[in-house]
């Protein structure tokens, strides 16, 4: 049975970590932009589009559907609406131009792995891929590498990872120290990131949950 995300389950989640949101950014090794009621809105959106590519069967890492994992960028970024992407237009061709440049090793790397990998270690490698330097979008890279994370969690039958008041610390700080390694540097790659990546794989194990999922009530 296909696996869909509880849009409803999730939004609720990020409303109450953001509710404690400014007690968890003064504890963040490095603080963080204040989530407001359109971010929430605009991840939420981009849950229901992945929830329609997932019922089309639309693999995102194959050529053919490159495009959407773009999409769900411009989604997390600028929601739906066609006078908001207007208004943003220019900015969404050069965040177009950024991932055409990054996108191939990341995209390469997931479609050699993924049949061996277990679900924590694909989806961290994903992850420390598009959020170390350089990074895949030029904004919103947490939360567009949240949502495609999950889209790789949930297609190795593991439950996917949503940010939540309890586990935002752990997520943002581990993050926070991928964020700022230089992928590709061989000192920063060969040193660095193997331990943030561990840490990364143990928390995404430990914090997953199926009552983001439909049906799993």
């Amino acid at each position: 049975m296909r696996k869909l995300f509880d849009t409803d389950a999730i939004e609720a989640s990020l409303k109450g970590f953001q509710d404690v949101f400014p007690q968890i950014n003064d504890q963040l090794a490095i603080r963080r932009e204040t989530l407001t009621d359109a971010m929430v809105e605009q991840i939420v959106e981009a849950y229901d589009f992945l929830n329609t590519l997932l019922k089309k069967d639309i693999d995102l890492f194959t050529p053919a559907g490159l495009h959407t994992l773009l999409e769900i960028n411009h989604v997390v970024l600028c929601g739906t609406k066609r006078e908001t992407r207007t208004h943003y237009y220019a900015h969404l061709e050069e965040t177009r131009k950024s991932f055409l440049r990054q996108i191939r090793p990341i995209k390469d790397w997931v479609l050699r792995k993924r049949k061996e990998s277990d679900p924590y270690y694909l989806a961290t490698g994903f992850y420390s891929r598009m959020l170390s330097r350089p990074q895949l979008f030029l904004e919103g890279n947490h939360r567009s590498g949240n949502v495609i994370l999950n889209y790789l969690l949930i297609s190795k039958d593991s439950p996917p990872y949503i940010v939540s008041s309890t586990n935002a610390r752990g997520y943002f700080d581990i993050s926070g120290d991928i964020k700022f390694t230089e992928n590709g540097n061989y000192l920063d790659t060969a040193l660095r990131m193997p331990g943030h990546r561990t840490r990364f794989r143990a928390f995404l194990a430990a914090q997953v949950s199926s009552k983001f999922l439909l049906g799993s009530q």
